[in-house]
């Protein structure tokens, strides 16, 4: 009878270990996909705003707006002068893949659609970063630019010593 008792107590305990480690992994699974989401909030918006040409406001959601970066009238005088634009709809970006690489740091990989005075498009894949910073996914400027395929690239400073 001791046996029996002591088998079934092992048996509870080793449910109830079960349950709490099964509730943590559902939980962290639920906080990786509400980040996934977020970023995809976050590229989505973004992707708009380019489409939209509302440099301007994209120029806002960069991660680094301080010495060495790109001012805010350059950039919008670099996006404004591209000879492809990006395309409309479903071509805009594609194939879009999240993946979170940890509590401040995404990375999103898509292939945006180009279209140029012919209109004919032209496709362009791409990874790029998100970081988090004051609660709001961001981007760097480098990544735009480089993505953009008549923009001139963006090149940084070297320092000299």
């Amino acid at each position: 009878m001791k046996l029996i008792r002591l088998t079934l107590f092992i048996l509870i305990i080793s449910h109830l270990l079960f349950l709490t480690n099964s509730g943590a992994n559902a939980s962290t699974a639920n906080q990786e996909a509400e980040k996934a989401q977020q970023v995809e909030s976050a590229f989505n918006e973004l992707v708009n705003l380019w489409y939209e040409q509302k440099f301007d406001e994209l120029y806002d959601r960069f991660i680094y707006k301080g010495k060495g970066t790109i001012s805010k009238e350059k950039f919008i005088n670099r996006m404004t002068k591209e000879k492809k634009k990006l395309a409309c709809c479903w071509q805009k970006a594609q194939d879009v893949k999240i993946k979170i690489n940890s509590s401040d740091k995404a990375e999103v990989k898509a292939k945006f659609g180009f279209e140029d005075l012919s209109n004919e498009t032209t496709y362009v894949a791409t990874e790029i970063p998100f970081y988090l910073k004051h609660e709001t996914w961001r981007v760097n400027v480098k990544d735009i630019l480089d993505t953009a395929p008549d923009a001139p690239k963006y090149k940084t400073r070297k320092k000299r010593r």
